[in-house]
């Protein structure tokens, strides 16, 4: 039955309220799902309080900073890290108009990172946002405002102030390493408040004996967000896995032990400065044995085994031990080096002159090694005084300054201890914005400085092992590093006019001659040998060409046969090439 005019607004009329109703709800439902939600649950993330207002068909998002662990008690100054996520974005795309309250944490202009999803799920790497997101800052410094257009499509971002880099990267890094010959090992030192690892690597050639080996230290992330020192230490330990032949020198001839992230509280809950704790661990080196810091005990407990003490230093004691951090405010990556004190006594400001002249020399070479730390300027340190709150400063005042370490009885070399920090600004070429590309190539480039802090040429060595079973010996002298280097083999000690046999093997063993020499031992296996004659004193060279094969191994014996029939075995050398 159709109805009238008059019917049908009769029988709409009643029902007004009710449609206008749902059609508010459908209008509502349908802003919502446009307006950008922002949270901060993942892993090194981290807000106070966010705010989102729709300014025509943009929107304003404002962020306020927040201190580490929430923690009302900390210093303003540590508050500069965020980094949180922005869903429910609009499938066409939208342009979200940031302002970033930091309250007093950072002032310099840093162009923000970015990782989009499609999904909310799978994410691209964090890459710098567009230069046309580049902040400008408040005249106070305390607010940072910047504009981003979302590409179509994207339903999430994730938003940081630098390049994020959490535990869950560093286990999978870790996890990715294994296997590799050149690393002897990967182990726990500790764990840190909440019970998360504390690892360590130890790279070397296991093949090489590490006697007279030099041992190089190195931590990051004391200051946990502070990403540029990760940056820096997987290029460092990518390059030491290569077949890069000065890689492969340096460890022949040195130990390097790498603790990869030594807050890593403070990683995973986006904290900028400090652990689980509240504490600013870097502090804690003013009075290391009385930290109650798990983090710490870790560093210190293993620092102190491999250092020994002045009365009794430990064998390859560390050398070289670099502090690695992020700055604010300064341009380009530095080193801090510590002020000469020709009068140091405990507890004085800066160093022995001995040691700001190695800090000298390894910035120097760093410098002529890295375009990128180049372009910084070196800052001076006092170390720290007076509380001297640096495991540089422990170093220093703990084993160099103590008598007895680089003096008589122990003649040690001094610790080379110094603080290297990267930046968030510019890259190597000055323009465009750094990258963690930019930060692996920098650890690529301080191995290679290491090279050259200690002399280490790619080419041959060789390494003297086991003894001589009565009094003939074996040593060799290499001629200089490069293509078909000379070895030339010196037998000394041996009977007069002795018939003399070159052992050459691929292993190292231990096991006694046969019948009637069973006395003594021979220290290689027998896959080649060579005869000799020594002269009528006891004394033979052998000069020999080393072929240019990288990884070329072997191991040398010689053996003294007398006119009588008697055996004399020589200690062992180990010959590597790395050229």
């Amino acid at each position: 039955m159709r109805l009238t005019d008059q019917t049908q607004e009769e029988h709409w009329t009643p029902m007004l309220p009710s449609l206008r109703c749902v059609l508010w709800l459908a209008c509502t439902a349908v802003v919502s799902a446009q307006t950008p939600v922002v949270t901060a649950t993942a892993e090194t993330m981290r807000i106070r309080s966010s705010t989102v207002a729709a300014s025509g068909a943009a929107f304003n998002v404002t962020v306020v900073m927040e201190n580490d662990n929430a923690n009302a008690t900390l210093p303003a100054t540590y508050r500069r890290w965020w980094h949180f996520q922005v869903g429910n974005l609009a499938p066409a795309g939208v342009t979200l108009n940031f302002t970033i309250d930091s309250t007093g944490g950072y002032t310099d202009i840093i162009l923000p990172c970015w990782s989009l999803s499609t999904n909310g799920t799978t994410w691209t790497p964090y890459t710098r946002c567009p230069t046309s997101a580049t902040p400008t800052v408040s005249a106070t410094g305390g607010r940072h405002s910047f504009s981003l257009a979302v590409p179509a499509g994207t339903s999430a971002i994730r938003l940081a102030k630098y390049f994020p880099y959490t535990v869950a990267r560093k286990n999978a890094w870790l996890a990715s390493l294994v296997g590799r010959p050149q690393i002897r090992s990967a182990t726990v030192l500790g764990s840190s408040v909440q019970g998360r690892t504390i690892d360590m690597l130890e790279l070397t050639d296991s093949s090489v004996p590490d006697t007279n080996k030099r041992r190089i230290w190195i931590h990051s992330g004391i200051h946990p967000s502070e990403s540029t020192s990760y940056f820096t230490v997987e290029g460092l330990v990518d390059w030491l896995c290569t077949n890069d032949p000065y890689a492969a020198s340096l460890l022949d001839r040195a130990i390097v032990t790498i603790v990869p992230m030594a807050n890593p509280d403070g990683v995973f809950l986006g904290n900028y400065r400090v652990n689980a704790n509240s504490v600013n661990l870097e502090d804690e080196w003013a009075a290391p044995y009385n930290s109650s810091q798990p983090e710490i005990i870790a560093l210190r407990s293993k620092i102190e085994q491999f250092m020994g003490t002045a009365a009794a230093p430990a064998q390859n004691p560390i050398e070289v031990l670099l502090n690695l951090h992020s700055s604010h405010n300064i341009a380009y990556p530095f080193h801090f080096q510590h002020a000469s004190n020709a009068a140091w006594t405990a507890g004085a400001t800066g160093v022995l002159p001995i040691v700001n002249q190695k800090e000298g020399q390894w910035i120097a070479m760093f410098k002529a090694r890295s375009p990128f730390v180049n372009r910084g300027a070196t800052q001076s340190s006092t170390a720290g005084f007076p509380s001297r709150p640096f495991v540089e400063s422990m170093s220093h005042d703990r084993w160099t300054a103590v008598n007895g370490w680089l003096n008589a009885p122990n003649f040690e070399q001094p610790v080379m201890a110094i603080t290297f920090e990267g930046t968030y600004g510019r890259g190597p070429d000055g323009v465009t914005w750094n990258t963690e590309a930019d930060y692996r190539l920098c650890g690529q480039e301080l191995g290679l400085s290491l090279c050259d802090f200690f002399g280490v040429v790619p080419g041959a060595s060789v390494t003297p092992y086991g003894a001589s079973c009565q009094s003939v010996s074996l040593s060799g002298a290499l001629g200089p590093a490069g293509i078909n280097q000379s070895l030339t083999l010196t037998t000394m000690n041996a009977a007069p006019n002795a018939l003399l046999i070159l052992a050459i093997g691929g292993q190292q063993i231990q096991v006694p001659l046969p019948a009637p020499w069973s006395s003594c031992n021979a220290l290689t296996t027998l896959d080649a040998n060579f005869v000799f004659f020594a002269n009528a004193l006891g004394v033979a060279t052998l000069p020999l060409v080393i072929p240019p094969s990288p990884g070329l191994a072997g191991y040398l014996q010689v053996g003294a046969l007398d006119a009588a029939g008697g055996l004399d075995a020589s200690n062992g050398l180990y010959l590597r090439n790395d050229y």
